[in-house]
């Protein structure tokens, strides 16, 4: 066996879905112990490209683009969140002088 036999073979989803629930089960513990406000939006990031695997791989596995297709859309998506997020979080980090979830709850009132 060599590798383009390994590459161009058939693929296993239940590695695929393996991999996104593993990524989504980090990403849900590192949101939920997560302190700073970087913290929580890189464990969103991770529990949303968990999201994109398992979608891929299942269009992949059934011979599908159109998976792929609203899976980049999603990725775009979620990059202007994130800015929008971090822009938030420099603003109140300007204001405040701290990088914590507790400073962020201040936002509400």
């Amino acid at each position: 066996m060599n590798l383009s036999d390994i590459v161009s073979g058939p693929m296993n989803i239940g590695a695929v879905e393996f991999l996104s629930i593993a990524l989504l089960s980090i990403g849900i513990y590192s949101f939920l112990s997560s302190k700073t406000v970087v913290k929580a939006l890189i464990s969103v990031e991770i529990m949303i490209n968990a999201g994109l695997i398992n979608l891929i791989g299942a269009s992949s596995y059934y011979g599908d683009t159109s998976g792929a297709n609203m899976a980049l859309f999603i990725l775009v998506i979620s990059a202007a969140e994130t800015v929008v997020a971090i822009s938030l979080f420099v603003a109140v980090f300007r204001s405040k002088g701290s990088a914590s979830l507790d400073v962020m709850k201040l936002l509400r009132w």
